[in-house]
């Protein structure tokens, strides 16, 4: 019989699993490459009223999962688990830049959305390329995928910085 602390551990783990599985875009070595999303067309509508979906008062918190998960990577001792928890963590920051991003471009007119979503594509190549030389730079393997899931994961928390601060300057309120 599980005990309430397994129960609550395999349950918050569920809801982590959960958030991950909508986030497929996370280039880690050995886990394949996607397609570039396509670029928005150009047009020249300006946008002069905040987005409708900031009406909405709701956004997912990715805060209680990745710290959840980063204190059962502190715990963990086996490199295959703890391989598997960075990745997870990795996946939550990447859907947290992903919500970050489409929010920063609700505020955007149409031009500059076309600059960022390039801007964008490009950062992600950056990124797969950094992460790819963690991969090879630590021979690859279990380390080598924790060193590129770690890397992943400051160049992303790098990246939503950047969003954020674009964002402040243009959200209206």
């Amino acid at each position: 019989m599980k005990t309430p602390a397994s129960l609550i551990r395999t349950g918050s783990l569920l809801t982590a699993m959960f958030l991950v599985s909508a986030c497929s875009n996370i280039q880690v070595p050995g886990f394949g490459r996607s397609a570039p999303e396509p670029t928005a067309s150009a047009a020249t509508a300006q946008v002069t009223e905040p987005p409708l979906i900031t009406s909405l008062d709701w956004s997912p918190n990715y805060t209680q999962p990745i710290r959840y998960l980063e204190t059962q990577l502190r715990e963990q001792s086996d490199e295959r688990e703890m391989g598997r928890t960075i990745t997870n963590i990795a996946y939550l920051y990447d859907a947290q830049l992903y919500v970050l991003f489409h929010e920063f471009l609700d505020y955007l007119p149409d031009m500059a959305r076309v600059r960022e979503i390039d801007e964008q594509n490009t950062w992600l190549d950056t990124r797969q390329e950094a992460v790819s030389e963690a991969f090879n730079r630590n021979g690859g393997g279990d380390v080598g995928s924790y060193h590129a899931a770690d890397m992943f994961i400051a160049q992303t928390r790098q990246r939503m910085s950047l969003i954020e601060q674009r964002l402040a300057g243009v959200k209206i309120e």
